[in-house]
């Protein structure tokens, strides 16, 4: 029963992390219809993910500032906290925003608005990767419980290859996406500027008049911009064509998996400075 709800758990959390992903191009799977659904759809799995850890949230919150609660313990129900703060950001500001399944929630200045939903959602990408990373541990070993994965030499050599070809392809990504900055952002003035690089997908989300003097839908050098007045709100309309999903998922997931590297390297370090200062008294 317990394996089984493990299993249940994996699954729905892989399926979040991946739509969550496609999620950082509006122009995914049809454009903003799917971008809106699928984001109040994350809130309600990640609605689920808690409620099926709904006696180890009740356990930790009594025994919180309990002295003999492990750090690890401590700092995952933070993380946990954290994450679903950012969520909660993320789909408010997104109602606030929406053109398709919600426009009656569009706020009147709106800028704010788009600024810290992106902002949040780099955010909490960077939550998710460390979240990834304290757990990663019970991860693999799931993994290899629902494959039936068998260690061996051969095993660990293509891991350690994979790990590093995730380590150079995310880590390039994070540059690329400009994912410090966009972080960084939050709590600015939502003022964009011609030399500011918004994520693509993300480009023309943001309505250039009365942000930086422009016509509207326009981007410096003449391109028309995706969201700009005649293309449809379903990112269909103007001969844009749909993001790679594929594309899309590499690339955000090579981002959690620099970042869940970095928490797991990080933790795995503190435990061996642990077990030395012991061994030293």
């Amino acid at each position: 029963m317990l394996k089984n709800r493990n299993c249940v758990k994996l699954f729905l959390d892989v399926v979040i992390g991946m739509i969550f992903t496609l999620l950082f191009n509006v122009r995914v799977l049809g454009g903003l219809a799917f971008h809106e659904v699928a984001g109040v759809g994350i809130g309600l799995g990640f609605l689920v993910h808690i409620l099926l850890n709904s006696q180890w949230v009740k356990a930790v919150t009594l025994k919180f500032f309990d002295r003999k609660l492990p750090g690890k313990t401590r700092l995952g129900y933070s993380l946990n906290l954290l994450l679903l703060i950012s969520m909660s950001v993320i789909i408010v500001s997104g109602l606030m925003i929406s053109k398709v399944i919600f426009p009656g929630f569009r706020a009147v200045d709106q800028r704010w608005f788009y600024v810290i939903h992106l902002g949040v959602s780099y955010l909490t990408l960077a939550i998710v990767g460390m979240h990834v990373g304290l757990h990663w541990q019970w991860i693999v070993g799931m993994m290899k419980k629902v494959f039936k994965v068998q260690s061996s030499s051969l095993l660990h050599v293509l891991a350690k290859v994979a790990l590093v070809l995730i380590i150079f392809f995310g880590g390039f990504q994070i540059f690329e996406t400009q994912v410090a900055p966009q972080i960084a952002q939050i709590g600015t003035t939502p003022i964009i500027n011609s030399e500011q690089t918004l994520p693509e997908g993300f480009k023309g989300q943001i309505e250039r008049k009365g942000l930086n003097g422009e016509n509207r839908g326009v981007r410096p050098g003449g391109e028309r911009d995706v969201h700009s007045e005649g293309v449809g709100e379903d990112g269909r309309k103007g001969g844009l064509r749909s993001a790679n999903p594929a594309g899309i998922i590499l690339t955000f997931s090579g981002i959690i998996g620099v970042v869940a590297f970095i928490t797991y390297s990080g933790e795995k370090m503190l435990m061996r400075r642990k077990l030395k200062f012991r061994e030293s008294l």
